[in-house]
């Protein structure tokens, strides 16, 4: 098979002995099987005697030793006919259709060859009488054979179910953080032959270089994520990967398999897996198979992650434009994405809200709210300037911004499908200046009927404009901010949202004491603009603490 090799730098294990068990009541049989078994060796594989000289001993054995392959029977036990309930015993009780039965009998007038191989399930049927050990080597032979066709059928199925399993919903796994770490158990689970894997990525880093980094890991490298390969000190590890080329994107040896991942940009995606296998043909095209699946997942992961990079860029550049007339208040849309993002998933924790949060709008709702105050290019940049209070017709056009941003955002949203970053953004944009209470704008929407991305942004935006610098007041403390937000829960705010965001702030507080704006923060034009935004809200209280 193209692009694929499969390497024998070391002894793999032996190949199994076939189990054959003899089954008489008397050592005739037993012995004439030592006598022309001996050195008998079919495709590699050697046999191994068993003996019993009861059914009872014989249903033991088959306990004991399930993949018996062969059964040599002298239907005529401590019974008559115990070896031919022996036979419905392993066709019908234990459900094995595999195992080869060849009856051996020194009773053919009682046990006659046609009602045996037409009621019951035999595979042959001797007279000992004139049975040579030629003879029987050569129907053992042929037995075996039958039986070792019988389970590479089965071991194909089974293949073909673990593959199954290993590659269901792998393309639905549309991101690195998804995709990743579940190839590592599948790939486990398909060939069974270790619990210790890592998945590793060349290619992917700005600015490009040729450095093998961990990205994924399980078993006893998973204390690896994040880190060079190089740095780990497993030499072998690092030569078998090296090995991985275009023409050489499998490898299979004794104790380990390793993959090669292609993707568009240079990128190259390397699975390694440890542990014992026999390099079997048919496991080596399963694993090849696997590898072409991952492949195409590894590349469209690649892409998702490269296009969802771009969308982000985008936003945040539209989202910047409204800052672009001044300084104001650095690291403002990186707070509001974070907070509104870290609030959404908490509530999504809770699970309030499940009817407009579940986990796809809560991995967008952060990137979207960037974009809440976009209709402001709209406004003047006299009006924005303006100092001290705005005249009527002024106030009119500051607050217009909310319809203009969702006008300008529900356009470029509507070819898209589904409840996409922009449509999410356009309602954000809408509505983020509504009130729980009924009394904020545009529409005058109270409680549950501002959507909940709304409600949300409107807590996020006020609270970071409460702790920065403006030109009118110094900025307030994070203690007085959150005293703010909590007094107007139930008015401004909806309460259940208020407790998720004290409850991120709170954790930021503990994790990330420095993610907090300095007291000193910039200010500006626009800071000027998001003071009466808040007076607009909440009138002259909002100034000062």
């Amino acid at each position: 098979m193209p692009n694929a090799s499969v390497s024998s730098g070391q002894t793999g294990p032996a190949t199994p002995s076939f189990s054959i068990l003899v089954v008489d009541g008397t050592p005739t049989l037993l012995t004439l099987a030592e006598e022309a078994l001996a050195d008998l060796s079919v495709d590699g594989a050697s046999v191994r005697l068993i003996g019993a000289s009861s059914a009872a001993e014989a249903r033991q054995a088959l306990y004991d030793s399930p993949e018996i392959a062969v059964i040599l029977l002298e239907p005529v036990l401590e019974q008559e006919r115990a070896g031919l309930d022996l036979i419905a015993h392993i066709r019908n009780d234990l459900g094995n259709q595999r195992t080869r039965v060849v009856v051996c009998t020194a009773h053919p007038d009682s046990i006659n060859e046609e009602e045996v191989i037409s009621g019951a399930d035999v595979s042959d049927y001797r007279a000992k009488a004139t049975l040579t050990p030629r003879a029987l080597r050569t129907a053992v032979t042929g037995q075996l054979r039958a039986f070792a066709s019988l389970q590479a059928l089965a071991a194909g199925r089974k293949g073909l179910a673990r593959m199954l399993v290993a590659t269901t919903g792998l393309l639905e796994l549309r991101t690195p953080e998804t995709l990743f770490p579940n190839i590592l158990p599948r790939v486990v689970g398909l060939l069974g032959i270790g619990r210790h894997a890592l998945l590793c990525i060349q290619g992917d880093t700005q600015p490009r270089d040729r450095k093998i980094r961990v990205r994924a890991s399980i078993g006893r490298f998973a204390p690896w994520k994040d880190v060079e390969l190089s740095a780990l000190g497993e030499a072998r590890i690092e030569a078998a990967l090296a090995r991985l080329s275009p023409s050489s994107e499998t490898i299979v040896e004794a104790d380990f398999c390793a993959l090669r991942l292609r993707a568009n940009g240079g990128v190259t995606g390397m699975i390694y897996v440890e542990g014992r296998n026999d390099g079997t043909a048919r496991e080596w095209q399963l694993l090849e198979l696997f590898r072409n699946k991952c492949a195409i997942a590894f590349e469209n992961a690649l892409l998702f992650e490269e296009l969802n990079i771009a969308q982000k860029a985008t936003v945040l550049a539209m989202g910047s434009l409204t800052e672009y007339k001044d300084n104001a208040a650095p690291g403002h849309l990186q707070r509001i994405e974070r907070l509104v993002g870290e609030i959404a998933r908490e509530l999504l924790a809770r699970g309030q809200f499940s009817d407009e949060l579940d986990a796809e709008c809560v991995e967008k709702i952060g990137l979207a709210a960037l974009l809440h105050d976009v209709g402001m290019m709209s406004v003047s940049d006299e009006t924005l300037g303006m100092p001290g209070e705005l005249a009527s017709n002024d106030l009119v056009a500051i607050r217009r911004h909310t319809e203009i941003g969702h006008r300008i955002l529900s356009a470029v949203a509507a070819p898209l499908r589904g409840r996409s970053l922009l449509s999410i953004a356009a309602e954000i944009a809408r509505y983020h200046h509504e009130r729980y209470d009924g009394s904020g704008y545009v529409e005058g929407l109270a409680g549950d009927a501002i959507p909940i991305s709304a409600r949300i942004t409107a807590v996020a935006d006020v609270f970071d404009a409460l702790i920065t610098h403006r030109p009118y007041r110094s900025a307030w403390t994070v203690e007085q901010a959150i005293d703010w937000i909590r007094a107007r829960s139930g008015q401004d705010f909806d309460p259940r949202v208020v407790e998720a965001f004290l409850i991120v702030i709170r954790r930021l507080q503990s994790a990330e004491p420095d993610w907090f704006p300095k007291t000193n923060a910039g200010q500006g034009v626009l800071g000027g603009l998001l003071g009466r935004k808040l007076r607009d809200l909440f009138g002259r209280r909002a100034v000062a603490p």
